[in-house]
């Protein structure tokens, strides 16, 4: 699973097409949820996992996207 900041849709496109991440692997969230800022990376991965979507022992990606360059990321095994 990718769990990309999300501020928009389209901009979560723009970003699984430039980095190459299959769309399969992210989790949709701003069309429901909005802009939650600092709490769309915990609340995706909280969907996916309710969604049966990752488990334990599972790779996923966080990552946190901000204005300019700026750009972290974190991957975690459940």
């Amino acid at each position: 699973m990718v769990c990309v900041h999300q501020v928009s849709a389209p901009y979560r496109e723009i970003f699984a097409e430039r980095a190459g991440v299959p769309r399969d692997l992210l989790v949709p969230a701003v069309e429901e949820f909005g802009n939650l800022a600092s709490v769309s990376l915990p609340l995706q991965l909280k969907l996916a996992l309710d969604g049966g979507r990752c488990g334990p022992g599972d790779l996923v990606a966080l990552v946190g996207l901000a204005g300019g360059v700026s750009l972290g990321i974190a991957v975690v095994r459940l």
